[in-house]
This record gives C-alpha cells, structure tokens and sequence, in this order.
C-alpha cells in the first residue's frame, strides 16, 4: 500500500493540473445566438419530454387532425337572434370546413350570400379556446374572428364578447382590418420564442418574421442558448464544474440564465414579459427587447422597473385590464400586477415557480401547491411561522375546513377571465389583501368583492350581524 501511495498521489495531482488547464473561463455578461430547443433536449433528456406536452410547448402548431380542436366538419355559425339586424342575419354568417387535408374558415361577405373561404395556417390555443390564423400575400398571420370555446363546444366571437360589442356579418370582416389583428407583429411576441420582425408597414398588411420556435420554448425562459451548448458540448471537465458551481456554491450555470439563480426583478421578468399586461403602448418596445440572462450588448434583463408603470386607475374598463373602483386588479390581464402589488412580493421572495411548475407549466411545482392544501398553507407559514399552531385562531375556522387555508381569504377569486369563452374568475395573487371584518365590508356595486362575503353569501350587514 505505501508503495502505491506516491502513485496515487501524482494522479491526483496530475487530476487536479488536467482539471485547471482543462476548465474553461466564462465571462458573467455574454450575448449569445438562439439554437432552438431540439438542440436543448439533445442533454437535457429528463426536462424535454416534460416541457414537449406542456401547453407552453403547443401553444402554436400547424393545422391537422391532432391539433385541431374546433368543429370543421361542414360547421355554420350564425349571429344570436338577439343580434339580428337585417333579414339575411338569420343566414350563416361563417362556415368552418376541411378539404383535402387543409382547414377552412369561410366568412359571409357583407351584402352578399357568398363567402370567402380562409386558410387556416396556424391554431393557437387548445386547453381553453382556440383561435385560427391564415397567412395573406403580404406575410401577416391574420387572426379570424371567430374562435373556438372549448367547455362550449362552439364557436363564439371571442373579442365582441371581450369587449361587449355586437356582432354582425360586416363587424367579423372589420376585426380582420385592425392593428392587432396581425397576430405575427402583435401576439406573437410572446407566443413564439424569439420573434423578429424584419419587416412591416404602417398599417400591418407586410410582415417579413421569422422565429426560433413556435410556442414559449426553453430560450424563452433561459435565454439564447448558443454558448451555453458550445461552452459543454465537448468538454466534461466543464460539465463537471457547473454542476459543482450551481449544487454546491449556488452560481449560475455558464451562459445561460436560470430563474432561481436570478435577482427577483430579473427572475419575475421572465414571466412578467407575457403576463404582465398591463403596460402603456409606448412601453411595449422595451417588453419586446427583453431577453432573459445577463446581457453587455443592450438588451433588457430586467423589466421591473416597468411592473407598476400603468396606474391602478379606479374603474377602469378597458378590455383585460380593468380595474375595480378602489383600484384593485380585476381583468385577467392585471393577474401578475396583483402579485407585484402585494407585500408578498415587495417585502418577501415569492416567485412564480415556487407554485408552477415552470417546464410543464399547467402543474404545480409540487402536489397541492395550486388549490387551498396543507401544502398550499406549508408554503405561506414557511414565513408566517408564528400561524403553524394557531391556524384556527388566526382564521376564525377550524383547521382543515373552507376558510382554514390561506387560498380562502387572501386569495379569493375576484379575477375576470374570458379565456374559455365564458365570463369566469380566477384568484388574485394580491395575497396580502385580505378583508377585515367587519370594517372593510363592501358589497357597493363595483368594489371589490369581499372574500368573506363570497363564501357566506350574505349582505354585509348581515354578516355585520352576525360577527358581533
């Protein structure tokens, strides 16, 4: 044995010189180009497969018999009665059909009984409503305004629903002109990974843009991922460092951004980019240069300056956004400033991966975590320590019961959404706003609902009442 010691030693040593002179140096500020995420899921062979069936990954997909979840079976639509204007308002105003393998949405032309049938080129959506998009000569995507209500089981005028306005035969065609009808200069910013718009006019009929890939894919998220695949693909010394830096010192991994090793404006950025809505027109251009990582060329890292830039205006009633007369978030496109504006996030480290589960990203992050639970309360008192022994007390409800868990109160759903074709809320993730009753009951018209209120289903003064 001591004769084998000097040898293992000099191994060692020599392990330790190949190990240095072998590792390669990555600068903390890099740019990098987009590779795509077949070339991610070439290492990364446990999280692809969970990522590919996410709705992430099929948010955008060409038209076939898997991806289709409309009616296109010789389907008609026609206006509600309540809608009729004119006597040929009674006819179809829209047929849906496929031929030859290609789907068709055909659009009544306003004065005649013809239609003008619609390629479809692209579906965007399946889990909760559909929308179809055909490409015209001038390269724009254009949305059609019809789109499919799954929990319906039809199809529905989704933005004269949205935005409480009639529909007509000459309405559907109108929509089709509009700005943000051309999805692939609009939309599909954050429905695709890394648009680039090379070219368009002033009123969105020419559109030249290419992306890396359709649907919110893995440099969505994590940024270009170039370097990163260069800096481990052929060297193992390399694969070995990283995994000790990131486990073991908590560093970020060479050339790519991960969420949890960010700061918390940079790592809520990455999901605020698509989710925060509520941003002025003019701001739109810096959500659009936004890339995750750590950038030295110019592009935005961090858009948390931006969060709150959009007033909380009392009763605000435009589409998605609104609000209620106290300011509160109400539509479900001020669903993530909900959670900006509670101390939960200002005073604390929520982020939104400790309860979505960021790669197949309808599941939570761990069981229960997205419905009121013990895991869902384990999470909240990880904080709010002094609460574990005396939930009841504290809740006013005996533990395991509606009202016991911190879901009930602190995030009740008041949150509008439209996303199904039918008018539903969600909850807020203001999870510091809470009533306290029974000084901040108000079931005025236009405030905002009372949690307490929604579960007892009384006036309240009664429930005024009833409390004392």
């Amino acid at each position: 044995m001591r004769r084998l010691a000097p040898i293992i030693a000099m191994a060692a040593l020599l392990s330790i010189i190949a190990f240095v002179v072998l590792l390669e140096q990555y600068s903390p500020r890099y740019d990098a180009e987009y590779v795509g995420a077949a070339v991610c899921g070439e290492c990364h062979t446990q999280i692809y497969p969970e990522w590919q069936r996410s709705p992430h990954a099929n948010m955008v997909r060409e038209p076939d018999a898997r991806s289709i979840v409309g009616d296109f079976d010789n389907a008609t639509w026609t206006l509600l009665e309540a809608d009729w204007r004119q006597a040929t308002d009674s006819d179809p105003a829209a047929r849906m059909y496929s031929d030859a393998g290609k789907y068709f949405m055909a659009l009544r032309v306003p004065g005649e009984e013809s239609f003008e049938p619609f390629q479809i080129d692209y579906v965007v959506g399946y889990q909760y409503r559909q929308v179809y998009l055909t490409r015209e000569a001038g390269g724009v995507l254009r949305r059609l305004p019809l789109q499919w209500s799954v929990p319906r089981q039809e199809f529905f005028p989704y933005w004269n629903l949205q935005e409480g306005s009639t529909p007509s035969v000459q309405d559907l065609r109108a929509q089709m002109t509009s700005m943000n009808s051309a999805w692939n200069l609009f939309c599909a910013r954050c429905h695709t990974t890394h648009l680039t718009i090379h070219e368009k006019n002033a009123s969105h009929t020419i559109a030249k843009v290419e992306w890396t890939d359709k649907g919110i894919a893995c440099e969505a998220c994590h940024g270009p991922g170039s370097l990163h695949q260069e800096y481990f693909s052929s060297n193992y010394i390399n694969r070995i460092a990283a995994w000790i830096n990131s486990k073991l010192r908590g560093q970020p991994v060479a050339y790519i951004a991960n969420a949890s090793k960010l700061n918390k404006g940079e790592a809520m950025s990455v999901c605020g980019r698509c989710h925060g809505a509520d941003i002025f027109l003019d701001g739109t251009d810096v959500y659009r240069t936004f890339e995750p990582g750590y950038s030295r060329e110019g592009h935005t890292n961090d858009l948390s300056i931006h969060f709150q830039s959009a007033p909380l205006t009392p009763n605000r009633t435009v589409a998605t956004v609104e609000t209620y007369s106290d300011g509160e978030p109400k539509g479900i496109g001020m669903l993530f400033r909900s959670l900006i504006e509670s101390k939960c996030y200002q005073q604390a480290e929520v982020r939104c991966f400790d309860c979505h589960n960021p790669h197949d990203n309808k599941l939570p992050a761990k069981p229960g975590m997205l419905f009121p639970s013990d895991s869902s309360n384990d999470y909240c008192m990880g904080c709010h320590q002094d609460l574990r022994e005396r939930v009841d007390n504290h809740t006013g409800h005996e533990s395991g019961t509606a009202g016991s868990y911190c879901y009930d109160c602190h995030m009740p759903k008041i949150i509008t959404k439209l996303a199904t074709g039918i008018w539903e809320t969600t909850r807020t993730h203001r999870m510091s706003f809470v009533p306290e009753p029974p000084e901040d009951f108000n079931d005025e018209p236009g405030s905002t609902p009372n949690a307490c209120l929604q579960c007892h289903g009384v006036s309240a003064p009664d429930l005024m009442q009833t409390l004392r």
